[in-house]
């Protein structure tokens, strides 16, 4: 098996097959053609295998010339060897060529392969973190370079976002230079060594930079390139950083504008339940705690992030319909009648057909606003809903609505309790209320940090006792 893997032992074997047979057998002048089975030796190594092929060639035409008959005729001599020598070069170089060429193309595919998979991983990434940790992690797969760092601007600064070998160290941190400004990340062609300065290591090392934008060319920062010793980065090593970078800035341009795109919707609908505090003034600081509340209870279930946020979204607009309440139904101070009970209980329905019309409001947030009155036992409102028939986000809202209903003063009644509220929460298990949840948030409200959120509260009570309502501890 030895002489399929290495062509040497075979050569050799044929060799002295060739010498023994053309020395009884064929005039001189045939050893010439002896090169010939050294060609796979030298075709296996390149150049390498030349160090032993022709020594190999000299001294077997050296012994045709001395064994039997010593007759050293130097021409001789040469016109056999030196065509072989010749030919096996000439071998040797177009097999180094094949190999160098091999080399490079193994070298594009595995590049290639390293820029899809990043390519791929950048574009599933979930956060800014994660999608620049993923585009350092690709680049440095490279192998381009051993030190990396993302840096992006703030407050006029350049701080290091994500980073690889020895700038990793300055995650998160100020760079030593401070004097940089955002115009830097426009091009190319600034002082790399700026953003080095005061880095004792960087002293001996080759860099380089890839600006990362965003559509319309919105700088976003700059990638660094650095590697020890003086070896220039090649336009071909700068391209591939540079597909990397924009890819980078493309995906981390987008999310930051999706990014901004919910917090004007957050911030459009949280306004639009602080329109309704600012008319019903009897619960303002309501939308606050209860989304605070919601969103700890969700994260208790392990409900995921945008679940989380159709929640928010969902508690901001709960009371909504409150809007096309009449004033002297929705803020009479004295106990409403079955009529104007009928005409209250209306708000929820009212609600989900104005929001139903908001076109990037989930189903999920819609039914938070129809089903929040919902009971556990089906006595509830508008649908009658039992049990797990109403959607989880109603049920999770139920809770928390209850426990701030009990908790703030209003007009017609004092403020709860901690342990007035606690025994009515496990009054109402089973019947207005989800009995896991309401276990649940029992254990939130009572534990050390629970305890806190709810002193958080305490104001709402100051105030109610400065307007002068009947309040309770």
């Amino acid at each position: 098996m030895t002489k399929f893997r290495h062509p040497s032992i075979l050569s050799l074997t044929c060799l002295l097959i060739w010498g023994i047979v053309s020395f009884l057998f064929l005039p001189d002048v045939f050893q010439v053609f002896s090169f010939v089975f050294l060609i796979p030796w030298a075709w296996q190594d390149g150049f390498k295998g030349l160090r032993w092929v022709a020594p190999i060639v000299v001294g077997y035409n050296l012994l045709q010339h001395l064994i039997p008959t010593p007759n050293l005729d130097l021409d001789s001599l040469i016109i056999t060897t030196l065509p072989g020598l010749v030919a096996l070069t000439l071998v040797a170089f177009l097999r180094q060529r094949d190999q160098r060429t091999q080399g490079e193309l193994e070298q594009s595919l595995r590049f290639m392969q390293v820029l899809e998979e990043g390519s791929l991983n950048i574009s599933s990434s979930n956060d800014p973190l994660e999608l620049t940790d993923t585009a350092m992690e690709a680049l440095y797969n490279l192998g381009i370079a051993p030190h990396l760092a993302f840096i992006r601007f703030r407050e006029g600064k350049p701080v290091v976002v994500s980073a690889k070998g020895a700038l990793d160290r300055y995650r998160g941190r100020h760079l030593p230079q401070q004097k940089l400004s955002t115009h830097a990340s426009l091009s190319d062609s600034f002082t790399i060594g700026s953003y080095l300065e005061g880095i004792p290591e960087s002293a001996g090392w080759s860099t380089a930079a890839v600006p990362v934008s965003a559509r319309q060319n919105r700088p976003l920062g700059v990638v660094i390139l650095a590697r020890e010793g003086n070896r220039p980065f090649q336009p071909d090593e700068k391209a591939l950083a540079t597909s990397l970078g924009r890819v980078l800035g493309a995906q981390l341009g987008q999310m930051e504008a999706l990014k901004q795109q919910e917090d004007a919707y957050d911030g459009t609908l949280r306004a639009l339940g602080l329109a309704l505090e600012w008319r019903d003034h009897e619960t303002q600081g309501h939308t606050k705690r209860v989304v605070a509340w919601a969103d700890q209870l969700a994260h208790d279930l392990n409900l995921d992030p945008l679940t989380r946020k159709f929640l928010r979204w969902g508690a901001y607009l709960h009371d909504i319909g409150k809007l096309s309440i009449p004033d002297g139904i929705l803020r009479k101070p004295d106990k409403l009648t079955v009529e104007e009970w009928e005409v209250m209980k209306s708000h929820v329905t009212l609600g989900w057909e104005m929001l139903s019309r908001v076109p990037f409001l989930p189903q999920e947030t819609l039914e938070v606003v129809r089903y929040h009155h919902e009971s556990w036992d089906g006595s509830g409102y508008p649908s009658g809903l039992k049990g797990e028939d109403i959607p989880v986000l109603a049920r999770v809202f139920a809770v928390v609505d209850t426990f701030d209903a009990l908790y703030s003063p209003r007009p017609y009644k004092r403020a709860w309790k901690p342990a007035e509220i606690i025994e009515e929460l496990q009054r109402l298990k089973g019947k207005k209320l989800d009995p896991k949840l309401v276990d649940i948030f029992i254990k939130d409200i009572t534990s050390p940090s629970g305890v806190q959120a709810v002193e958080k509260a305490a104001p709402a009570r100051a105030q109610a006792r400065r307007e002068g309502l009947k309040v309770d501890g």
